[in-house]
């Protein structure tokens, strides 16, 4: 299966406001919606965001099709936050998270000359964990929901160069 990234569109928001919508696809996230979102909310978002120096945001395409979303945010001279999602269900356990995540790993490190990228994934999501582990992510702490994580630029090139 072909997985590649491109940076989010405007027009992505036709089909990711209905991911948003779906409770199955953001259980395990951090964020709640306590609303509908609408495609006129998801346009706004999209783009504002896209707009913003300090972020990378790309929509993730496997087969031809805009399948999710995948995020370095908050990036600074030495790191960047790490977000994901698979919207489409039918490519969950098909190894597309996977691809994805090693290209925008690749991209903080050798692009944007990156120390470190952390995350936080949620305790209950053991698949995304283990994903996060096969990827070179070690565990920095948990609270009571979530679990930190990072890779360095040095465990990259150990992995990957």
């Amino acid at each position: 299966m072909d997985v590649f990234l491109r940076r989010l569109e405007r027009n992505d928001a036709y089909v990711s406001y209905k991911w948003r919508n779906d409770p199955e696809v953001f259980k395990y996230t951090g964020t709640v919606y306590d609303h509908e979102i609408t495609l006129e909310t998801e346009l706004h978002w999209i783009e504002r965001v896209i707009k913003n120096d300090d972020e990378y945001r790309c929509a993730i395409i496997a087969d031809n099709c805009y399948v999710g979303n995948i995020y370095l945010t908050n990036i600074d001279d030495e790191k960047a936050e790490y977000h994901i999602f698979i919207g489409d269900k039918s490519y969950l356990g098909k190894g597309v998270a996977k691809k994805a995540s090693i290209e925008i790993i690749r991209y903080g490190f050798e692009n944007l000359n990156l120390k470190k990228i952390v995350l936080e994934v949620h305790l209950q999501n053991n698949t995304a964990i283990h994903l996060y582990e096969k990827l070179g992510f070690t565990r920095l702490g948990e609270n009571s929901n979530f679990i930190t994580m990072e890779i360095v630029k040095d465990k990259y090139n150990e992995l990957y160069g």
